[in-house]
Formats: C-alpha cells, sequence, structure tokens
C-alpha cells in the first residue's frame, strides 16, 4: 500500500507550526514534509523538529533548501548568477538541517529566468552540490514547476528536469521530484499513468495535489485511486506527499479520500 506524507507548510496551517507534528500523526500519517528550514519564520531549530520528529514516531520524507527571499519573489537561487555564496550556504544549511532530522530528500530550486536563472548554471551548481550531498547522505530533488503558478521558472516541465539530470549525471544523488499536480497542469490527465510509468525510474519521491485548485484528491480533474495503485503496482516504496490546500474547513476534513480508501 502507497504511504503518504502530510506537507505540513500547506496541513494543519490553524495550528502553529510546531504542533502540526503531532496533529498528522494523529490522523494516521507516518512521515511529514514541509517547505524550508524556518518555514514561514517559525523557527530554524533543527532539534526542535527532531524532538517532534522522535515524539510522534513520524519520519521527514522531504524538505527543500533554503530559496532564497521567498516574500521578494525568488524562487530558488540555483541558476541565479552573482549569488554564488547565497547558493553554497542554502545548500550547505539545508544538508546541515536534514541530516540532524534524519531527512534523505532534498528539493533544490532553480530560480526563475526573469531573475537571470540559467540552465548552464543550474546544472554546474547542482554537480556541485551532489558532492556535498552524497557526502551526507542525502538525494537532491529537481522538480518541475509549471508557468501557471510558477511564471518564468527555470525548470517549467519534465522535459527540462530530465535534461538538467542527464547533464548532472548524478542519478542515484540528483533525481527527479515527481509531483503529478505540476505534471497535469502541463501535459494535462489524460495519460498520467502513461506519464507515471515512463517518470518514475527517475523518481527520487512523488507528491500529489488535484488541478485546477491544488486541492485534495476528489475535488478535481484527476482521479487518484487508480494513480496510487498504479505507483503501488509498479513497486514504488517511498513517501508519497500530500502537498494541497485543503478545500474543507479543516485539513482533517480534507482527508476523508485517504481514510476511505484505506491509505491512513
Amino acid at each position: 500500500m502507497v504511504k503518504l506524507a502530510a506537507n505540513l507548510s500547506f496541513f494543519f496551517k490553524e495550528r502553529p507550526f510546531i504542533q502540526r507534528f503531532g496533529a498528522a500523526r494523529a490522523m494516521g500519517f507516518r512521515a511529514v514534509e514541509f517547505m524550508f528550514p524556518g518555514d514561514g519564520g517559525y523557527f530554524n531549530e533543527a532539534r526542535a523538529v527532531r524532538a517532534e520528529l522522535e515524539e510522534h514516531s513520524l519520519t521527514q520524507a522531504l524538505l527543500n533548501s533554503p530559496a532564497g527571499d521567498w516574500d521578494a519573489g525568488e524562487r530558488g537561487l540555483g541558476g541565479l548568477p552573482e549569488r554564488e555564496s547565497d547558493w553554497k550556504a542554502s545548500i550547505e544549511h539545508g544538508l546541515r538541517f536534514a541530516q540532524d532530522i534524519s531527512c534523505t530528500k532534498m528539493h533544490v530550486m532553480a530560480g526563475l529566468e526573469s531573475r537571470g536563472a540559467t540552465e548552464d548554471l543550474f546544472v554546474e551548481r547542482l554537480e556541485w552540490a551532489t558532492r556535498l550531498a552524497t557526502d551526507a547522505g542525502v538525494t537532491l530533488c529537481v522538480e518541475p514547476l509549471n508557468p501557471t503558478d510558477f511564471p518564468g521558472y527555470l525548470v517549467p516541465d519534465v522535459a527540462t528536469a530530465l535534461r538538467v539530470l542527464e547533464r548532472v549525471d548524478a542519478p542515484d544523488w540528483c533525481r527527479l521530484q515527481l509531483d503529478l499536480y505540476h505534471v497535469a497542469m502541463v501535459e494535462g490527465t489524460a495519460d498520467l499513468d502513461g506519464a507515471i510509468r515512463r517518470l518514475l525510474p527517475h523518481a527520487a519521491h512523488v507528491q500529489l495535489a488535484n488541478p485546477p485548485g491544488r486541492n485534495e484528491p476528489g475535488t478535481g480533474t484527476i482521479d487518484f485511486p487508480p494513480l496510487l495503485a498504479l505507483l503501488d503496482e509498479l513497486g514504488y516504496d517511498g513517501w508519497v506527499g500530500c502537498e494541497y490546500k485543503p478545500s474543507t474547513p479543516t485539513t482533517e476534513d480534507s482527508l476523508a479520500w485517504a481514510k476511505g480508501g484505506g491509505w491512513l
């Protein structure tokens, strides 16, 4: 059975961040993910996260390396020129945080073309970061982000992501982050099963949300139960991150699909 992880940057937002770990465990999750160390300005203490993970018997499935000044519109540093020192600091900090909380996967964001991000520079920097990540035992993830939600993002589609990964050429330590929402927003929903079969061999982590509103399964255009069954059939043994915006008054209400399907 496919294993679900709660994305704490999207879930239980009515609670202080540090309380969301316990809320996730209470709903039956055994793993969590969130975006950045210091997510939302709540804290920047790995020991606080580790304490919550240990208290509630949770695995940290994924985090992001710091992605620059999010409030000012930055969406990653990987391909941005003249940000070398900030880039290196973000990777070093992210890897330390990941090691401190025993997280083995870290998403690295590329930046916006409108701010000067280039693929050549992103590849060069990923090659450097992968060497550090290998020593830390952390797999780096490259995720295509669709141009509707992330206009101008350097990696807007799967084809670009796969080209970057091929150029980096570290298949054990730099891999695809397969978010079915972003794939559907770019490629449509008609052949998501084919997309999964094609892309899963490249993927280190899978996420879901339902277009067009990035809400929970059952509210949009994707029929998720057959896709989750396909992941299971294909032998995917990683976590599937629930990175969606609950359309219901509470996160708990939005999880009826997972409870009903036996995934929680």
